[in-house]
């Protein structure tokens, strides 16, 4: 069920990331792509684009931390390894950033840091849960 799960999950993320209009795809649920096969590597730098008074960005961004986290706990619970879930995850949230420049996207470092904070809470909940469940286990 997991590999299943990891896959969708990971297919949505992919068409989220490569559709050339994140407003439009959210609230009219319109999937466009336009592809550039020369992007600036150093617009992963720009930070002067944050827009923390911007509803759809909040929206946006915390949908980066729930939906990393979400693909960090599917693997962690698929491969029940902390780590490796951690890093394959990580590196899923490094390419779509880099993915998003080719499709004419605001591809930002700062968004991989969004990614990881919910990466790092899944991490702990997830930590938190797995002894939880053992500990009980133990008692009865």
């Amino acid at each position: 069920m997991y590999p299943l799960l990891i896959f969708s999950l990971s297919v949505w993320i992919l068409i989220a990331t490569t559709t050339s209009d994140a407003y439009v795809f959210w609230y009219e649920q319109v999937v466009q792509f336009s592809f550039e096969a020369s992007p600036n590597f150093m617009d992963l730098l720009i930070t002067s684009d944050i827009e923390l008074t911007s509803q759809f960005y909040i929206i946006q961004k915390t949908g980066h931390m729930l939906t990393f986290a979400l693909l960090y706990s599917l693997y962690f619970y698929w491969w029940k390894r902390a780590g490796i879930a951690f890093l394959v995850t990580s590196l899923f949230a490094i390419f779509t950033e880099i993915l998003q420049l080719y499709f004419n996207r605001n591809g930002r470092l700062f968004d991989v840091g969004i990614d990881l904070v919910g990466i790092i809470i899944a991490y702990y909940l997830c930590g938190f849960v797995t002894r939880e469940i053992g500990h009980r286990k133990r008692r009865s």
